[in-house]
């Protein structure tokens, strides 16, 4: 679970800003909404949503913990910067670096990473864990201006117990442009990493974070393969009323040339170098293509059809691009949905609603908190949709406003922050503008009178 995420010098993040999401203990933590953190009496929070106008900087909080997992888990090629993307609206030099650090729980132990970077170096890098309350040093990473690393490991990682791999790796150090804990993920081996490095590493490889536009990549062959959440899919859609009473995946040939024309750059290249003869690539309309075992000059793909039921009581196909934009939306959030349910895990999502009706984000969301009590699930999303500002449910402290400041920068604030009556309607409360994070249209109303007012003199 992710505890804190702050973000310093990050596109309109200038000042560090921090995303809590402890449990605030005066607004109680026996509720579904609450994880228990053992050894340390703090509880996390396993939803909380975000909102704010737009342009406000919701969306660049979700790239900014997207760029740290892609840090860590993919690391920079040699000689290429490190992707900076600054404050730009103000006076500091672009050479000024960003900085991020994260609090998580994995497997019941609280770890505390960060990494302070620009294009050129990682100044800095550290990944602690905590022991109770007491905080335990695993390493601390310093790249000089000269480019030389110098990894200092913590007193646990040192003692003879400890995998040699780890303290070889140390005294090697890393490239200037390259994370250290992204050379022990290369290190590919769970023993020569060591349990704690392994959980960290865990974290960052499961974490799960959906753009507003994305679609799930291996949608098909899920469904294909896995009757459990077929089952559970088609079983969501029909409850939503989409009007989808069953999925199928149909497989057929198809020529290679057919593939090469789809939106990837050089399709024909990549299915010639498919590892494995495997790979998923986008077909016509938007469907995904599952191609498997390659053959001279055909590959096998599958396609997604859904079925709906007609008055004769049977079965019409539809290709999936013909579905609604929200009965896709959903569908392609279901995967995650499904695996907070029955393996655990943290999706951020970000706007959840996109494309849904208000009622079935809702829902979405009464079934994650039903089917996720007594595990360590999280959902984070940011969102436009008011009418989920209800404290029946969400909780006030898992409840937070992206809003920026007269010079552009983006502050985080919760609404644990005010003071509100528990039976005050926050949704309307929100629209007022009583909690800022909505957008000021009033430039809109003089727009229309001064169109109004040239089209009469005209």
């Amino acid at each position: 679970m992710l505890l804190s995420f702050s973000v310093e010098n990050f596109r309109s993040f200038q000042a560090e800003e921090t995303l809590n999401l402890l449990a605030a203990k005066r607004f109680g933590t026996e509720s579904p909404h609450c994880c228990e953190i053992a050894d340390t009496g703090e509880h996390a929070l396993r939803v909380a949503s975000l909102y704010g106008a737009n342009g406000a900087g919701k969306s660049n909080l979700v790239r900014a913990l997207r760029l740290l997992q892609q840090m860590v888990v993919e690391g920079t090629p040699p000689g290429k910067p490190i992707p900076h993307e600054p404050f730009l609206l103000d006076d500091q030099p672009l050479t000024k670096p960003s900085s991020f650090e994260l609090q998580f729980l994995q497997e019941g132990e609280v770890f505390r990473y960060g990494v302070c970077y620009d294009a050129d170096r990682v100044h800095e890098e550290w990944l602690a864990v905590y022991e109770g309350k007491k905080e335990r040093n695993l390493f601390t990473r310093v790249t000089k201006e000269n480019g030389a690393v110098t990894v200092a490991l913590g007193p646990t990682v040192k003692d003879a117990h400890h995998p040699k791999k780890i303290k070889a790796l140390a005294e090697v150090g890393a490239r200037p442009n390259q994370l250290f804990l992204t050379e022990v993920v290369n290190l590919d081996d769970p023993e020569a990493q060591g349990p704690r490095f392994q959980r960290a590493i865990e974290w960052f490889a499961t974490l799960a974070i959906i753009k507003a536009d994305a679609r799930f990549s291996m949608l098909a062959e899920a469904i294909a393969t896995d009757e459990g959440f077929a089952e559970f899919a088609a079983r969501f859609l029909r409850e939503a009323n989409t009007g989808i009473a069953d999925l199928e995946v149909q497989t057929t040939n198809v020529p290679k040339s057919t593939l090469a024309s789809t939106p990837i750059d050089e399709g024909k290249n990549v299915l010639e170098n498919l590892p494995d003869g495997l790979a998923v690539l986008p077909g016509p309309d938007g469907e995904d293509m599952f191609v498997d075992a390659p053959q001279k000059d055909t590959v096998r793909v599958r396609r997604i059809v859904a079925l709906h039921d007609t008055s004769r009581k049977q079965r019409a196909k539809f290709p999936l691009h013909e579905e609604s934009d929200g009965s896709q939306r959903l569908l392609n959030l279901l995967p995650a949905l499904f695996l907070l349910t029955a393996e655990g895990g943290v999706i951020v999502v970000d706007e959840l609603e996109r494309s849904m009706h208000p009622m079935l984000a809702r829902k979405f969301l009464e079934f994650f908190l039903k089917a996720v009590r007594g595990t360590s699930s999280q959902l984070i999303f940011t969102t436009h949709e008011s009418t989920l500002l209800d404290l029946e449910l969400m909780r006030r402290d898992g409840i937070w406003f992206a809003e920026k400041d007269p010079k552009g920068a983006t502050h985080l604030y919760s609404l644990a922050d005010f003071k509100v009556r528990k039976d005050l309607r926050i949704e309307k409360g929100y629209l007022a503008g009583r909690f800022g994070a909505i957008p000021f249209l009033g430039g809109i109303d003089h727009l229309i009178e001064e169109q109004a007012a040239a089209e009469t003199q005209a």
